[in-house]
């Protein structure tokens, strides 16, 4: 009798999905977290405070799960918080904060080792609620002409790479897409047309949905002769290009385009630049002042204050906090990266520098997305943002790789 009510108990345990654990498993040490991963963000308009939610690899023999939450990257003065599944969300949080994580698997008196610190800032503003248009927005860096030095004769840009690029292009849905070091792309992605192409920033838009603003186009003799540097830069007209400066051996620039959705005529403004690399003092300098400018000019340049969005590559991230220039600039005039505003995540971990490597450029901290969108909080809302990379099922990079950058996209909603 005793042995038929022991069958039957395991049986029930089964059924509802429990694991009925021998008692030596019961007492092993759980296994170590994998990477924790940010999947979601959200913002209470009612509290003005955020949440984050995480999920993250189960761990063996883990009964359940510490949580350890800090605002700093040491983990000091860290909340603990237990959780059964292996995946929370933390609320309260206070809005436009770096906070940090750990996860550790529990199994009665046994703990695991904790994982890898991974950090995410909360959401600063909760973007506007009304009127809002939405726009998928892609910032790629081809390296359509330097890469071919170290590629092979097959996965040279013309025998391969612009058609995986383009293929990235297409499959994202975008409605702009900012293009750098894109002086070698022989045809517009299938479906868009370009708004304004200088010193291999080329930006488009989806042809079906938007336009150029009507007005003057920029002037065919802007471009330099000579080797010199044109020194002015355009405010006038719905298109234009903007000098950053002479520095690093070369002239600097960045486009712009004013677009206008047909079907409703609003409107907003489209910037592309790619910001000089390097983590020297000087490097880091001109970042600063390139930013400086770009700001400057575009101020000029949008007498009417529409919504304005940046795209590019900007050589810097959160890691390098003492290189990354470009992002107290943004910040002072109330441009924030749309990682850090989006309410839902994927491939965060993946550095958006892939150096043409099949195993992704995992960075666990911050990501270290050096390819950026930036926008207005108080006037553009981010629903998404994705890191774009083609993945097999194994979760190695497609070949042949399109460049040494992995496209990022993301979803907005420009308020008026």
């Amino acid at each position: 009798m005793r042995r038929t009510l022991a069958a039957a108990l395991v049986g029930f345990l089964v059924v509802a999905g429990l694991q009925a654990q021998p008692a030596s498993a019961a007492s092993k040490k759980p296994s170590k977290v994998g990477l924790v991963s940010f999947v979601k963000a959200d913002y209470d308009r009612r509290t003005n405070k955020t949440s984050l939610s995480l999920d993250w690899p189960d761990a063996r023999r883990a009964q359940k799960y510490e949580i350890f939450v800090s605002r700093y990257s040491s983990m000091k003065k860290a909340k603990v918080y237990q959780q059964k599944s292996s995946k929370t969300t933390i609320r309260k949080l206070t809005r436009g904060k770096d906070y940090f994580f750990q996860v550790r698997g529990v199994n009665g008196k046994k703990r695991g080792s904790k994982s890898t610190v991974v950090g995410r800032t909360t959401i600063l503003r909760p973007g506007p609620s009304q009127g809002l248009l939405p726009v998928r927005v892609m910032t790629y860096n081809v390296c359509s002409d330097v890469c071919d030095v170290i590629g092979t004769t097959s996965n040279t840009w013309a025998a391969s790479r612009q058609l995986g690029a383009l293929e990235r292009v297409g499959s994202s849905g975008a409605d702009v897409v900012a293009m750098q070091e894109a002086g070698k792309l022989s045809i517009a992605p299938p479906g868009y047309t370009e708004a304004i192409s200088y010193s291999a920033k080329r930006l488009f838009y989806k042809t079906a949905r938007f336009d150029v603003a009507p007005g003057l186009k920029p002037s065919a003799t802007f471009q330099p002769t000579g080797g010199k540097c044109r020194l002015t830069s355009e405010t006038d007209r719905p298109t234009g290009v903007v000098f950053l400066g002479r520095h690093s051996g070369g002239c600097r620039y960045a486009v712009w385009a004013q677009l206008v959705e047909r079907s409703t005529g609003r409107t907003f403004m489209m910037v592309d630049v790619h910001t000089v690399t390097g983590q020297t003092k000087a490097s880091t300098d001109n970042r600063r002042a390139e930013m400086n400018e770009l700001i400057a000019v575009l101020k000029q340049a949008n007498p009417q204050r529409l919504p304005v969005v940046y795209a590019g590559d900007f050589n810097s991230h959160k890691q390098t906090k003492t290189s990354d220039s470009p992002r107290p600039v943004m910040n002072a005039r109330k441009l924030y990266d749309a990682y850090d505003l989006a309410r839902n995540v994927s491939r965060q971990h993946m550095n958006s520098y892939n150096a043409f490597r099949s195993t992704p450029v995992i960075s666990y901290k911050w990501g270290d997305h050096i390819d950026k969108v930036w926008v207005d909080p108080w006037r553009v809302r981010v629903d998404g943002w994705y890191n774009f990379a083609l993945l097999d099922a194994r979760g190695r990079m497609v070949q042949p790789i399109p460049s040494d950058h992995s496209p990022v996209v993301v979803d907005l909603r420009i308020g008026a």
